[in-house]
């Protein structure tokens, strides 16, 4: 029986293996296949995601008040729905009269930048540091930025015409989010039919090992993905709190790319920060140092008391690996790839400690095994 599971993991391996070649190969035709029959999915992979990340919440509530499940869930939908208002009532109306006002200055933008590269090219040509010929390079940095804000108003009229495809796209995560209710409200039903396929596949010890290995997993995700939003919610609410107290322009517009930017464990931050200091400057250069203060006092909130809380304790990993899971799932999955890939090398990171730990205590009953008899000699 041990020869035949040795055997299983060493084939199970090995598609694996084959299966990530082909994938690098052929990406474009995973990509087709995803999109043809994966994309029916969508709907039922929201609703897994979406139950598990309510559960803990319907289950505290449960328990806490002695209520029924389908009240619990009840009262989770309706938290659930009044932030979901909340957010689109008081927030969505001010970033879109911010995007209205930021894309109504963007000619004035354009001038205002030209003319401080302008001053640049002369304060540089007055010290004689300038080596190359400042037209040219006027020129082409003028020609470089019309092309970019082109773009950039032409991002803007796509998002409008692409209404339809946000309209499908939000119809199958509300599809996803009704199912998620029938799974919370018989969550044991699943839990068992799950179990019961892992040991139909992998037998009835192999299956309790795959069930409680599921179950740390799930908790990995479960935590980092919270953490990561309680942490981002207090860089954005602090990033606000400085900006408008210090009337710096797009105060909720920067602070909220800020705040969704921390989603992505540094690089998310560098890339939002960016874009704000970019906002703030061609606007209100004189505010600038406001958006450094309220940016340093964000990350140290993050840096220092949300976040090594949440990345040591739920996932466990130094810095270094962290940026190289972000920076693995980017390449791979883009955003998304970026912000899951710390839970997937932390989920990579608890197979290795099983392992290590199994094959540990297997060397110790050798070692142990070899003593007694020894001892009986």
């Amino acid at each position: 029986m041990e020869k035949k599971w040795t055997f299983l993991k060493f084939l199970g391996a090995g598609i694996i293996l084959i299966l990530i070649q082909s994938f690098f190969q052929k990406y474009d035709a995973f990509k087709d296949i995803y999109s043809t029959y994966i994309g029916y999915l969508i709907p039922m992979i929201y609703a897994l995601f979406i139950s598990i990340f309510l559960e803990p919440l319907v289950s505290k509530i449960e328990n806490r008040f002695k209520l029924k499940r389908w009240v619990s869930v009840s009262i989770v939908i309706v938290l659930v729905i009044i932030g979901v208002i909340g957010f689109v009532g008081l927030i969505l109306p001010q970033l879109g009269k911010s995007f209205k006002e930021l894309y109504n200055k963007l000619p004035h933008m354009q001038e205002q930048l030209g003319n401080l590269i302008k001053r640049v090219l002369d304060f540089l040509k007055e010290k004689e540091l300038l080596i190359i010929g400042e037209k040219q390079i006027e020129d082409n940095i003028i020609n470089l930025l019309k092309r970019n804000i082109g773009n950039l108003q032409e991002f803007g009229i796509s998002v409008l015409l692409n209404i339809v495809w946000w309209t499908v796209a939000l119809s199958k995560f509300f599809i996803g989010f009704f199912l998620a209710v029938f799974i919370l409200l018989d969550k044991e039903y699943f839990i068992k039919f799950l179990n019961n396929i892992l040991t139909i596949i992998f037998g009835k010890e192999k299956g309790i090992y795959m069930s409680d290995f599921l179950n740390q997993s799930r908790n990995v995700l479960l935590n980092y993905v919270w953490g990561r939003i309680i942490a981002s919610a207090f860089v954005g609410v602090v990033t606000f709190a400085v900006l408008f107290s210090t009337g710096v322009p797009y105060a909720l517009l920067s602070s909220l790319m800020i705040g969704m930017g921390n989603m992505i464990p540094y690089v998310g931050s560098i890339v939002a920060g960016a874009i704000a200091i970019f906002l703030v400057i061609l606007a209100e250069p004189s505010k600038i140092i406001y958006l450094f203060l309220a940016m340093v006092i964000g990350q140290a909130v993050d840096g220092w008391i949300v976040g090594p809380r949440i990345v040591s304790e739920t996932v466990g990993m130094s810095t270094f690996w962290v940026i190289v899971a972000v920076l693995i799932g980017g390449s791979l999955m883009g955003p998304m790839g970026m912000f899951f890939g710390v839970p997937v090398f932390g989920i990579i990171k608890l197979i290795y400690e099983i392992q290590l730990k199994k094959n540990n205590n297997s060397s110790s009953k050798i070692i142990k095994n070899k003593k007694e008899k020894k001892w009986k000699k």
